[in-house]
């Protein structure tokens, strides 16, 4: 029953268009409505190409979905409720994103043998990484410090199909070099308005950037990857949606001589609206790793 009034209640948060509240409040909502007595906070890694992003849509295949169910299996007759750190759109990818689960009882089995149970009965894409208890005051949304980002990308003419669930993919011949020394105008504190998908209402845009760079990818590697790969780099303490793939392609853009450097700054200090006709495919960006309080 209490399950049902957390549902119909974030539901309402929803259809009034106050998402980001009912996200935001969900951790204190679970503590109020639930009362678990045992946190768990959890790494799940996954390869998003084949999922709707990693929340929960009736009728749609999520990751939440998926790892909810699995858990339900495991913990049969156990209520389970979990929280992660963020959401993740459509075909994009974790290396480490953080769930908090949440249980009236303590787990009926040893951390290193529940991880081995969750793990042999979610499908190959998606993997639990080893789990920990946390102190009840821990909360998975408020206490991050910074997430990092990474985006992987080629150009190169001759790519495979295969390739396509791990990187981005940009048809034009680009400047790789520009883009590189460009990478680093994002970084400190900007107003992002124009590098994002901008939500109604009123809405803060800035947001403070500590790692923006472009590399040679020494990170991610598959069959039938193209021989020269690149990574983007990106880490703040918080991000706008779509914001990475917006950044990447404002620099795509650059690379192609579609825009200057000077239009770069002159968005991030607001003086300018920038119109990102490139997006980055989703299947490129990874959320690479969450630091905590």
């Amino acid at each position: 029953e209490e399950f049902s009034i957390f549902c119909v209640f974030y539901w309402l948060l929803s259809a009034f268009k106050v998402q980001k509240f009912a996200f935001a409040g969900s951790n204190r909502l679970i503590q109020l409505f639930m009362k678990p007595n045992y946190q768990y906070l959890l790494h799940i890694q996954f390869l998003g190409f084949r999922f709707r992003g990693w929340q929960h849509q009736p009728g749609q295949q999520t990751v939440e979905g998926m790892l909810k169910k699995t858990l339900k299996f495991v913990l049969s007759g156990m209520p389970v409720k979990i929280l992660a750190s963020g959401r993740t759109d459509a075909k994009v990818s974790a290396e480490a994103l953080p769930v908090s689960l949440y249980l009236r009882e303590a787990l009926p089995m040893d951390e290193d043998a529940f991880t081995k149970e969750v793990n042999r009965n979610l499908p190959p894409d998606i993997r639990a990484l080893p789990l920990r208890e946390v102190d009840q005051e821990f909360n998975v949304l408020q206490d991050v410090i910074w997430k990092e980002y990474h985006y992987y990308f080629s150009n190169e003419p001759d790519f495979h199909p295969y390739a396509a669930p791990f990187i981005g993919y940009f048809h034009e011949p680009v400047d790789i070099g520009r883009m590189r020394e460009a990478a680093p105008l994002f970084e400190g504190t900007h107003t992002f308005e124009s590098f994002c998908s901008r939500p109604g209402g009123k809405a803060s845009f800035e947001r403070t950037v500590d790692i923006s760079k472009i590399e040679v990818n020494t990170y991610q590697s598959a069959p039938n990857m193209p021989e020269n790969t690149y990574a983007y780099i990106v880490r703040s303490n918080g991000f706008l949606r779509y914001q990475v793939r917006m950044m990447v392609g404002a620099l795509v853009m650059l690379g192609k001589g579609e825009l200057h450097e000077t239009d770069i700054v002159d968005a991030l200090r607001g003086e300018k609206e920038l119109a990102i006709t490139t997006v980055a495919p989703a299947s490129g960006l990874v959320l690479q790793e969450v630091s905590y309080k």
